[in-house]
């Protein structure tokens, strides 16, 4: 069942499947897809616990427990999938699959050295598209990655997972990594100051290193790294390129990925989205390959 739901969501090229208990002593499965969720079957309390079991023994979860929040992931045909699961009030559990698709970005280029950042919302593609990126250019250099967790595993890379309750942090493993003199160094996200500052003192060591964050525009990762505490002048010394992703929803039913990119002095003087985010969205339209509404409500944000 696992497998005919993969594929089902594969096909549809799904970003989240949604695993829900309801209040009929029955489950929801739900598909997220183009921005909205789209409910796919039902079934009884019974074979939802069996489903869930066999997903989360595949992750390499806890079975037994129920209650307290957990990660995990596992490889399907051509997709990871990164499993979250968490347990209600009434000791019910709630299980999310996160797609990870596995296709070529060739589009984006990366900067030789600096900070290069990407911003978006959660599910609009943004590791996917940092390891495209470094998989173009990982057969000669040395990738290493940080990641909590790691969600696509590439043995063309060092990876490094986090572990909290081992007192592991990023802080503690980027100093690590930069004793392996990399060439490239990913970050897996920058959630708080002491990540941001480690993060800008690597790349003012002259390392390549990229990383995501949440912001709401590529404008706003500045504002955002300024609120985290970093310090302006090194951190305008340190980007070199940062980019806001987003999933467009296709009249296919397919998604495309849109960027907005901005380079060197254009990171700080931008006061809205560039004129290629709106032209990219104007030919999309143009060319049938988006709605109207779809087109207005990007160009809007």
């Amino acid at each position: 069942m696992i497998d005919d739901m993969l594929e089902k969501a594969k096909r549809q090229r799904v970003n989240d499947i949604y695993i829900l208990p309801n209040d009929d002593n029955k489950y929801v499965i739900k598909f997220h897809l183009n921005g909205g969720l789209v409910s796919e079957t039902n079934m009884a309390d019974d074979h939802a616990e069996k489903l869930i079991s066999a997903i989360k023994y595949r992750a390499k979860m806890n079975i037994s427990e129920r209650r307290r929040p957990q990660l995990g992931r596992f490889r399907g045909a051509q997709v990871w999938i990164r499993v979250s699961s968490v347990g209600d009030f009434l000791n019910r559990e709630t299980v999310v699959l996160r797609l990870i698709y596995s296709e070529q970005h060739k589009q984006l280029g990366l900067p030789e050295s600096g900070l290069f950042l990407i911003s978006g919302p959660t599910g609009s593609g943004k590791t996917t598209t940092l390891y495209h990126l470094l998989e173009n250019i990982a057969n000669n250099k040395l990738v290493l990655t940080i990641e909590d967790p790691v969600e696509i595993r590439n043995p063309n890379f060092v990876q490094l997972q986090v572990n909290e309750a081992a007192g592991i942090g990023y802080e503690a493993l980027i100093k690590v990594a930069l004793r392996h003199r990399p060439e490239i160094l990913l970050i897996g996200e920058i959630r708080d100051y002491q990540t941001a500052k480690a993060v800008v003192q690597a790349a003012l060591s002259g390392h390549l290193v990229v990383s995501t964050i949440h912001a709401m525009s590529a404008r706003e990762i500045v504002l955002r790294l300024l609120e985290l505490g970093v310090d302006r002048n090194q951190l305008l010394a340190a980007l070199a390129m940062v980019v806001y992703q987003r999933l467009v929803p296709m009249i296919s039913g397919d998604q495309a990925a849109i960027a907005d990119v901005l380079f060197g002095s254009d990171i700080t003087t931008a006061t809205g989205f560039t004129t290629q985010w709106q032209e990219v969205l104007d030919e999309a339209c143009l060319a049938g390959k988006i709605t109207s509404a779809t087109r207005t409500t990007f160009q809007s944000l």
